[in-house]
């Protein structure tokens, strides 16, 4: 499941740069957010971590104006690392990427980190392994570290099914700028990777893995992890 959801990721590259353009998942909103995050931390050099971060381009714009110590980004998609290596080249702090499974990678992480960020990634996890990768990501941050979790989310009392039926429709009645067949791939992708997480056991799972503070944020949700 992993390599073909990476797969899809390199194969629908224009659909996907498509959808930012037109901010149908609100990733303008949550860049907003991000950088106000990033404005309150400590002045300092910063060592970030970035899990599932495509090509760089949705944390980019905050990193250049940040004090950067290092960047390192986990993605599966080496179609996604190799755009990333691109847009990192010009940058001025050291950068590392790696290619694999989320958890994985973290479980093998040496180093600790002063913010973990993730935006649109952990929902393609089971929950099991949502709480194991909270957990490890908890356990890679510098004391009063913080990390900013972006994701999709079920209400409760919402199944998976219904979650999906109701994305479909508003995919189908929302995202005009995109054509069917742009479509398609898309309802492909959320039918066999998306599960997103009751948000109710989610918060659950955020303070058992030790993290001191969180809120939620709109228009999808956000969720922003205190150490």
């Amino acid at each position: 499941m992993e390599q073909n959801s990476a797969q899809v990721f390199s194969e629908n590259w224009s659909i996907y740069q498509k959808m930012i353009l037109h901010n149908y998942m609100h990733h303008a909103e949550f860049a907003n957010k991000t950088a106000n995050v990033f404005a309150e931390l400590p002045q300092k050099k910063l060592h970030i971590l970035d899990i599932g971060c495509g090509d760089v381009m949705a944390l980019l714009p905050v990193l250049q104006q940040t004090s950067v110590a290092s960047y390192t980004g986990y993605d599966l998609s080496s179609f996604a690392l190799q755009q990333a290596a691109v847009n990192l080249k010009a940058q001025n702090f050291s950068s590392v990427l790696r290619q694999g499974n989320m958890i994985t990678l973290i479980e093998e992480e040496e180093k600790q980190f002063d913010v973990i960020h993730s935006s649109f990634a952990i929902h393609h996890l089971q929950d099991d392994e949502k709480r194991k990768l909270l957990q490890a990501c908890f356990n890679r941050l510098l004391p009063g570290g913080k990390m900013i979790y972006i994701d999709v989310f079920r209400e409760q009392d919402i199944s998976r099914d219904r979650y999906i039926e109701e994305y479909f429709s508003y995919i189908k009645n929302d995202w005009q700028l995109l054509m069917a067949s742009e479509k398609q791939p898309i309802y492909e992708h959320v039918s066999q990777y998306d599960f997103p997480s009751d948000i109710g056991e989610t918060i659950k799972w955020v303070r058992l893995a030790g993290f001191l503070f969180m809120k939620t944020i709109g228009p999808i949700t956000a969720m922003l992890c205190w150490c």
